[in-house]
């Protein structure tokens, strides 16, 4: 299985092409000790087979849905209207269910740099992102003294 750049299909030689079958090359990793690699390689498949999940590795389950690549969140269907910080805290702490982000953490990777923001910033999205999602709202969770999470059901 070889490839000359990593939007060509990589086919197995002991299968009879087709679309579903499709498999590309998605990178190449040095390893520590640099006469190795790792190849990493995945299937295409159409992203109405995987669950309603967005093609761009937008989070999903049952209940809320936010596509990065066309800046939409749904709830049950519905489409919510955030601003575009609202939309970019809830993005990233969606990304990473469980782990807490102290409101620090959140101004540094969240907001633009320099922007004149306090923690206290940081509690007023949440606190509308909360009140736009309504009933799921509350999978952002407050970490007292600490932060934010969230808390997927």
């Amino acid at each position: 299985m070889t490839t000359s750049d990593t939007h060509r299909p990589v086919l197995r030689a002991d299968a009879v092409p087709s679309r579903h079958d499709e498999e590309r090359l998605l990178g190449v990793i040095p390893l520590e000790d640099l006469r190795r690699v790792m190849v990493v390689v995945g299937h295409v498949v159409e992203a109405s087979t995987v669950g309603g999940v967005p093609a761009d590795g937008g989070s999903a389950d049952d209940s809320l849905v936010i596509d990065r690549a066309s800046w939409q969140v749904w709830v049950r269907g519905v489409p919510v209207s955030l601003s575009y910080q609202e939309f970019r805290l809830l993005a990233h702490l969606v990304a990473a269910p469980g782990r807490v982000f102290t409101r620090q953490e959140l101004l540094d990777q969240v907001w633009s740099p320099g922007s004149p923001t306090t923690a206290r910033s940081v509690d007023v999205h949440v606190h509308r992102i909360r009140r736009k999602l309504g009933d799921l709202g509350d999978r952002l969770v407050t970490v007292r003294r600490v932060g934010y999470v969230y808390r997927p059901r």
